[in-house]
């Protein structure tokens, strides 16, 4: 049967509160060990049944934000929604399912290649709207593992969590109510490069351990992409707190006492580097 409305999901980002690199595994992944944390800002996917054609489209939708909107974003069949699409479609056609052609809209206000989970949190979205739409049973939680490492968190209704091994041991922990600006100087970076960076000079954290927040993966990149140790240099400038780099980057983060202390934090950078995406916001 045909859904009779269109299926509207967020899809929060994600930031590495701290990210420890335990080594290199046989599949050329990595072992790791992060604390996540899920944001108040997200991106929103949106799916309704196609009757006008016999494949899966996606289209983006403007946010209202220039430093985004502005950028491109690959929409073909190897964006992570698609893929997610695929992989439930045939999931459940294993159970007797039927999924139909989605037209799928996406709105993003989370930078992609960023550090931020926004492709996974994307498709980790995706996954709980097509289930929703066309229940058939579908294990979602070894989809999530074959789409990508962090879309096990992402599809994980969890504030916060202890992640490890490639991604898939996601253990859920408390953690404080925590203010932050984040601060994006408009690079994207491939995690295949920041882990590769980190290989050639390996740096051991140690065990993640909130609120000292520390990234195996931040000093490579920082070495070799000049506007992420910008980025870093401009957030410790403010004095709002310790910064850190999230995930293989490009965002950075400060932590901050409290959300007017971030909103001012974000002003003031957002008016000494307007084209940087700047965002105050907080752990949700």
């Amino acid at each position: 049967m045909t859904p009779p409305r269109t299926e509207l999901e967020p899809a929060p980002a994600k930031l590495n509160l701290g990210l420890r690199v335990v080594g290199r595994r046989p599949d050329g992944f990595h072992d790791l060990d992060s604390l996540f944390a899920r944001l108040a800002v997200a991106d929103t996917v949106a799916l309704r049944t196609r009757e006008d054609g016999p494949g899966d489209t996606l289209r983006r939708l403007p946010a209202g934000v220039p430093t985004l909107d502005d950028r491109p974003l690959t929409l073909g069949p190897d964006n992570l929604v698609l893929r997610a699409v695929a992989a439930y479609r045939d999931a459940a056609a294993l159970a007797g399912v039927h999924v139909g052609p989605q037209a799928v809209t996406l709105t993003k206000r989370i930078p992609w290649g960023a550090g931020l989970a926004g492709g996974s949190a994307d498709a980790a979205a995706t996954l709980r709207a097509l289930a929703r739409a066309w229940p058939a049973g579908v294990a979602l939680g070894p989809l999530a593992e074959r789409l990508g490492s962090d879309v096990p968190f992402c599809l994980a209704d969890v504030r916060a969590a202890r992640v490890q091994g490639r991604g898939e041991r996601v253990r859920p922990v408390e953690l404080p109510e925590v203010h932050l600006v984040l601060a994006n100087p408009g690079v994207g970076i491939a995690a295949g490069d920041a882990f590769r960076w980190w290989g050639e000079d390996p740096v051991d954290v140690g065990a993640p351990r909130f609120p000292a927040i520390a990234n195996a993966l931040e000093p490579g990149v920082v070495r070799r992409v000049p506007p992420v140790a910008a980025a870093l240099a401009a957030l410790r400038a403010l004095g709002v707190g310790p910064a850190a780099m999230s995930g293989s980057g490009s965002t950075c983060f400060a932590l901050t006492a409290d959300a007017a202390t971030a909103a001012a934090a974000a002003l003031e950078l957002g008016r000494t580097q307007p084209t940087w995406w700047v965002l105050a916001t907080r752990v949700a």
